[in-house]
C-alpha cells in the first residue's frame, strides 16, 4: 500500500505593530520555535517611533509599511504582501505557544474559511491579573472567543485577529479587511467570510495575550471595543449588556424599588463570579479587584457602545 505524503502548508504570519518595543521581540521568538514554521513571517509596521523595526530586523522577517493608520489596513496590507496559500495572524503584544500554527492549519477541510484558538490572558501584580481572570470568563466576555479560552471545539460567528488563520483566496474573494476600521476589523471580515463557509474555534491553539496595563488603561481599551460595536453596528450577544443598562437606568425612574432590585441582581452575579475565581486562584484580595474590574469593564463597554451607536446613527461614525 502506498501512502501519499501532504506537503507542508505555506503559512504565512502576519504581525500589525506601531511601538511595539520590548513586546515584538518576544512575540516572533515565539513564532520562529513554532512546530509547523511559517512559510514567512510579515510584520506590518505602523511608522513606529520607536525601535520596533530595528528589532524586528534582527529576525528573518518581511517588514512593511501601511498608511491607513488602522489595524485592519495593517491587516490588509499584511495579506497583500503574503506569498503563502494560508494567512494567519497574531499581535505584538501576544506569544504563540509553540503548537499554535500547527494546530490551527490542522482544522481546515472542504467549507472551513476560517480557524481562531483561544486567547490565555496571562499579567504581573494584582490589577493585571484580575483583568485576565475576569475577562476569561463569561461575564467577562459575554461568550465571545475574544480574550478567553472556551472548552471544546465549536462553530463560530467570529474569531479574534490575534488568533486566527484563513485561506488568502478566501480573504481576497470577500474584499479583504476594511481598511477604515481601527476596532472589529476582525469581526467585520469575518462576517462577510461565512458566505463562503464556516468558522472554527479550537481550544488547542492557544496565544498568550500580555495584559500589561492598568485599571486605566483597561478601561479605555473596553471603552474603545464598545464603541466599535456601536459605531460599526455590529449586533450580537455583545450589545446585550449596554441595552440591558439603559432599561435599567429607565427603571430608576419609572419604580426605584425595581431599580434596586435590579441592581442587587447584578451584585449577587458579580459576587458569584468573583468567589468562583477566588477558589481557583486563593488571593482574598480578589474579593475587592475582581468586582471592580468587572464593574469597571461593563461600565466603560457601554458608555463607548452607545457613543459609537449615536454617532453611527447622526452619521459621524465610521
Amino acid at each position: 500500500m502506498t501512502t501519499t505524503k501532504r506537503s507542508t502548508p505555506k503559512v504565512s504570519v502576519v504581525v500589525p505593530v506601531r511601538n511595539g518595543v520590548p513586546k515584538i521581540a518576544r512575540c516572533l521568538q515565539a513564532l520562529f520555535e513554532q512546530t509547523l514554521q511559517p512559510y514567512e513571517v510579515i510584520v506590518v509596521d505602523g511608522h513606529s517611533t520607536d525601535s520596533t523595526v530595528e528589532v524586528a530586523g534582527k529576525f528573518p522577517v518581511t517588514v512593511v509599511y501601511e498608511d491607513h493608520g488602522t489595524v485592519g489596513g495593517a491587516r490588509q496590507v499584511g495579506v497583500e504582501h503574503a506569498r503563502g496559500d494560508y494567512v494567519a495572524f497574531t499581535d505584538a503584544d501576544c506569544i504563540p505557544r509553540k503548537d499554535w500554527l500547527e494546530n490551527l492549519v490542522r482544522e481546515f477541510d472542504d467549507g472551513i474559511v476560517g480557524v481562531g484558538g483561544g486567547i490565555k490572558n496571562v499579567g504581573k501584580g494584582l490589577w493585571e491579573e484580575s483583568i485576565a481572570l475576569a475577562l476569561d470568563t463569561f461575564l467577562g466576555s459575554a461568550n465571545s472567543v475574544q480574550d478567553r479560552v472556551l472548552k471544546g471545539k465549536r462553530i463560530v460567528k467570529s474569531i479574534s485577529g490575534c488568533n486566527s488563520i484563513y485561506r488568502k483566496k478566501d480573504i481576497v474573494a470577500v474584499g479583504g479587511f476594511d481598511v477604515r476600521l481601527s476596532i472589529n476589523e476582525d469581526t467585520e471580515l469575518n462576517s462577510r467570510l461565512q458566505q463562503l463557509g464556516t468558522i472554527i474555534y479550537t481550544p488547542d491553539a492557544i496565544v498568550h495575550h500580555h495584559q500589561e496595563r492598568g485599571l486605566g488603561d483597561f478601561a479605555r481599551r473596553m471603552q474603545f471595543f464598545g464603541y466599535g460595536r456601536g459605531v460599526n453596528r455590529l449586533w450580537d450577544l455583545q450589545v446585550a449588556p449596554p441595552i440591558a443598562a439603559i432599561g435599567i437606568l429607565l427603571t430608576a425612574f419609572i419604580s426605584p424599588l425595581v431599580f434596586f432590585a435590579l441592581l442587587g441582581v447584578y451584585a449577587a452575579i458579580i459576587g458569584g463570579y468573583t468567589l468562583v475565581l477566588l477558589a481557583k486562584a486563593r488571593r482574598p484580595e480578589y474579593l475587592l479587584s475582581i468586582p471592580i474590574v468587572f464593574v469597571l469593564e461593563h461600565a466603560s463597554y457601554t458608555i463607548g457602545f452607545w457613543k459609537g451607536t449615536i454617532e453611527a446613527v447622526s452619521g459621524r461614525g465610521t
